[in-house]
């Protein structure tokens, strides 16, 4: 389990006599004057000072040192180990000394904990599903304060709550994160009433807030994020319903992409080859700027059915293609078919007899191979065939070829 980012201390005090104590003593003592940080995503700043150290314990041991490659090339694959180690496990420790396991996170989370630390709000943009509000909720439990949570808001007084007909103050989620204290997670933030967000941001730029009754001083541990889909700049093709943000209220916060955290999703899917296909999916909707989502849930909703007994079919129909014509259905499934690169076994002027979307059966004659290039009157030219049937998706954009150039691709 992950506690953070291992930390290379910057001066290291290693013994006298390093290169007379056995490789494990001076690999133990070196590990021992490391650091534990909350701020590590996932295990990627571990490897690098490991790597460091052992390169370091590599030089001062020197050449008259007993033969040490096959320990180091182990350690070496531990390394390697903990680069790939996701989902990341966090545990987090808090100011007054204590711990909080969160348990499997995305790889983003620490890195949002440290920022939000500081006291800085965040602006978290990031697509439908990419797990937004969960990570706010695990902040909040990070850093020890009560979560509270708005999402689009149609007037201000969503924020800043109104005094009923009785006389009676109507609070609201903000108000209670903004006087006692608490991370405030403000949802859609880019789909909110422009003069809602215009409040809100007069209380992050001031420090205070003039509420109905009162105006109250921002509590020293209220934390925030806005989520959003769009960076504030309106509608785009996939976000039709976003509003542009007030460029004054965007300067207030640092802005950190939220992207899609694939193997945190296949650990919760539980299914990595149904995963895998959705992720794939994912892939070619975004090369192909088609608009519609395939987010993480399509993966953990779809194991869930699958493992009820719902065909593969079934699934894709109701997870998969919801709202979708057949025509862009059927481009995304033709798409993801596998492709089969045709490469040249030889050296020679290639002569195309194909053309791209044109379907070939296997064995058939996809182009001539000339090995003699250079001699036109002793040609030695032989067919080059179609290892397999499917459809000509790419062809070789020069005629001088060289063992290994593609020729061709086919789409089986």
């Amino acid at each position: 389990m992950s506690k953070g980012k291992i930390q290379k201390p910057r001066k290291v005090e290693l013994p006298d006599n390093l290169t007379k104590k056995p490789l494990e003593d001076v690999i133990y003592h070196i590990v021992q004057t490391c650091e534990v940080e909350v701020d590590d995503s996932g295990w990627e700043g571990a490897h690098g000072s490991l790597a460091d150290e052992i390169k370091g314990v590599k030089d001062r041991l020197g050449k008259d040192q007993v033969n040490v490659s096959d320990e180091l090339k182990k350690i070496k694959t531990e390394i390697s180990d903990l680069k790939a180690r996701k989902p990341l496990d966090l545990v987090v420790k808090l100011h007054d000394g204590k711990t909080t396991d969160l348990g499997m996170q995305h790889g983003q989370l620490p890195a949002l904990i440290k920022i939000l630390s500081t006291g800085l709000n965040v602006y978290l943009v990031g697509p439908a599903g990419s797990g937004k509000t969960h990570a706010a909720i695990q902040c909040a439990k990070a850093l020890g304060v009560p979560f509270h949570f708005t999402g689009a808001v149609a007037s201000e007084f969503k924020l800043t709550g109104f005094i009923d007909a009785q006389g009676r103050i109507v609070s609201t989620e903000f108000r209670k994160a903004f006087e006692q204290g608490g991370l405030f997670l403000f949802d859609e933030i880019d789909a909110s009433y422009p003069q809602a967000v215009l409040a809100f941001n007069a209380a992050l730029a001031n420090d205070y807030m003039d509420f109905p009754d009162k105006r109250v001083q921002r509590h020293e541990k209220f934390f925030c994020i806005a989520a959003a889909n769009t960076y504030g700049q309106g509608a785009d093709r996939q976000y039709v319903g976003r509003n542009q943000l007030d460029a004054a209220s965007l300067d207030r916060f640092v802005f950190m992409d939220w992207k899609y955290d694939e193997k945190l999703e296949t650990a919760l899917s539980g299914n990595e080859a149904w995963s895998s296909h959705v992720q794939k999916v994912r892939r070619f909707v975004e090369d192909n700027k088609i608009r519609h989502v395939v987010s993480p849930r399509a993966s953990i909703f779809g194991a869930k059915l699958l493992a009820a007994g719902l065909s593969r079919d079934e699934v894709e129909t109701v997870i998969l293609w919801k709202g979708m014509d057949e025509a862009t259905r059927n481009k995304i499934t033709e798409g993801l078919k596998p492709v089969y690169p045709l490469k040249a076994k030889e050296a020679g002027y290639f002569t195309l007899k194909v053309k791209v979307g044109q379907r070939v059966m296997k064995d058939d004659v996809i182009g001539t191979l000339n090995k003699n290039r250079h001699d036109y009157y002793n040609r030695s030219t032989e067919n080059v065939l179609a290892g397999r049937a499917g459809e000509v998706v790419k062809v070789a954009e020069q005629d001088d070829v060289e063992v290994g150039d593609v020729l061709v691709e086919i789409r089986h």
